[in-house]
């Protein structure tokens, strides 16, 4: 009944602008988190690496998992302090975190993250259909945004009507958003029914507004976690860079990368660099990540432990 009262006070406010850009496919507060101190400082130092953990392993029962290891908090916390309405922000420390994480076998999912197109059309009492837009605000967009940002999930939503959607239609209306995957939501009285449309296929879920964000977090997670914490080599050619800003570029894009330890360059010719990666998880992962955006194009697999790509302007 709750669903059913947030969306019939939303039907009207639910209007459609001005198409803008994509929401990037880098998250870069993965761990950091905002909690209520209900109780103690402690308690919601607790409940905010339980927060985290969940995000960047990208399992629902990390926290379970982990047991009485989060009990001890502090070991973990980097920076700490209070937000404006008295909310506890905490900021902890990526390597303790990842190293966690990693001695549970549970992997990291790093901060290459697929950024998702939101289409939800919302059904009302008469048969009217809305779909949920940018702006305006609405309570049914923030329900879905905050189950987003518990689980890193970086989300588009369109600003223009999306036309004749469909499963077959679903990744032209990402692509169009500069999105990489779409989740497709029908809002009728009582329950939503989800699909998340990928490259990899698709997937489906029945049940409330934030069981759609858990569908692609936990899909996603399934394919971009990095298991392991035992390091690997990849050999990576890069072609297409002409002068120092696009090895500038290459080189911070890199080492930017969540699965990346450290990168080396071997050797020059031409327009072509070689670059020698120390990576975490397998070469199909690294893939993936570099899947996600078009700055270093996959152009071939060029045999174990090696890739070759093409800079992108």
């Amino acid at each position: 009944m709750a669903l059913i009262r947030v969306l019939s006070w939303c039907l009207p406010l639910l209007l459609l602008g001005a198409l803008r850009p994509a929401a990037a496919a880098t998250v870069g507060n993965l761990y950091e988190a905002e909690q209520a101190v209900e109780t103690t400082r402690d308690a919601a130092f607790v409940a905010a690496l339980r927060t985290v953990v969940v995000r960047v392993s990208g399992q629902r029962d990390a926290a379970a998992r982990l047991g009485a290891a989060l009990n001890d908090p502090n070991r973990y916390v980097q920076s700490f302090g209070t937000t404006a309405d008295g909310r506890l922000q905490v900021g902890f420390d990526s390597r303790s975190i990842d190293r966690l994480l990693l001695d549970a076998g549970l992997g990291v999912w790093g901060r290459e993250r697929p950024a998702v197109l939101v289409l939800l059309n919302v059904i009302g009492p008469q048969g009217e259909q809305i779909w949920v837009a940018d702006q305006p605000p609405s309570a049914v967009k923030d329900m879905i945004e905050a189950a987003a940002r518990q689980r890193g999930l970086p989300l588009v939503w369109p600003n223009i009507p999306p036309t004749a959607v469909s499963e077959d239609t679903a990744l032209d209306e990402a692509e169009r958003f500069r999105a990489n995957a779409t989740l497709l939501g029908r809002a009728t009285q009582g329950s939503v029914q989800w699909t998340l449309i990928s490259q990899d296929g698709s997937a489906r879920a029945a049940g409330t507004l934030e069981d759609g964000i858990h569908l692609a977090a936990d899909e996603f997670a399934r394919v971009f976690v990095s298991a392991g914490s035992s390091l690997g080599n990849v050999q990576l050619e890069v072609a297409g860079i002409t002068d120092l800003d696009a090895y500038a570029a290459t080189l911070n894009y890199l080492e930017g990368m969540t699965q990346v330890s450290a990168v080396s360059l071997e050797q020059v010719s031409g327009d072509v660099m070689r670059f020698k990666l120390a990576v975490r998880g397998d070469l199909q992962t690294l893939r993936r990540a570099f899947s996600l955006d078009n700055r270093l194009v996959l152009q071939e697999a060029a045999g174990e432990g090696r890739l070759v790509l093409r800079y992108r302007p």
